[in-house]
């Protein structure tokens, strides 16, 4: 986009952003927490990783909040930070990708990976634009839109042996990987614009955890 055009509209990204979101959010379920539950009669452990993937998803969010509001001199410096942002966030999202094809039905993963990859488009697009409005060329704003996305074929590579080496651990490996994908999905998704809006997500997801189990034990 950087490539081709000067500027695009908040309403394309948008769409691609909810479009994206739906498709995720069913991924999250059909291609992770159901092959889950499937593999293991243990539902405490799905429950208690599940929880872990949310656990890792809010620190790190949080740090990231931190350090956005320290202030730079420059936007430049702003812009930067984004691009380190939004690559340390792509690695869970490759793990995720990695492990719903070392554990699920491929046309499932292919779906969760096709969710993923549009939802990708809009954060590449902010990265270059970013960079680009900011006086960086626009191949070299284009290389880091690129370049902040490569961590997630990295990751997924990783996450697809973990899921083959170690087959008695696939259940929480998924378990954790629905929790790090809807806690990604809630925070995108999310209208509440308050300083405490991890917390709010955080406590979405506890909710959910708490039915989950609920419906463990009395099934």
């Amino acid at each position: 986009m950087v490539l081709f055009s000067k500027y695009i509209k908040k309403e394309t990204l948008k769409f691609i952003d909810d479009f994206s979101v739906g498709i995720m959010l069913s991924a999250t379920f059909f291609s992770l927490l159901f092959p889950a539950t499937k593999l293991t009669n243990n539902f405490y452990i799905i429950v208690f990783s599940f929880i872990i993937g949310c656990i890792i998803i809010f620190a790190s969010d949080i740090l990231f909040d931190r350090l956005n509001k320290r202030e730079f001199k420059n936007n430049l410096r702003k812009s930067l930070l984004l691009f380190f942002s939004i690559t340390l966030h792509n690695f869970p999202e490759g793990l995720v990708v990695g492990t719903s094809f070392g554990g699920t039905s491929v046309l499932a993963a292919i779906s969760l990976t096709i969710g993923i990859a549009i939802q990708n488009f809009p954060e590449g697009a902010a990265v270059s634009f970013s960079l680009y409005n900011n006086g960086v060329n626009k191949y070299k704003a284009t290389l880091f839109g690129v370049i902040s996305g490569i961590v997630e074929p990295i990751a997924a590579i990783f996450g697809y042996l973990l899921t083959n080496f170690v087959n008695n651990i696939l259940p929480v490996v998924l378990s954790l990987a629905a929790g790090v994908m809807l806690y990604v999905i809630l925070l995108e998704f999310n209208p509440n614009e308050s300083k405490k809006k991890d917390l709010s997500v955080l406590i979405i997801m506890l909710g959910f955890c708490f039915m989950m189990f609920l419906e463990f034990i009395l099934d």
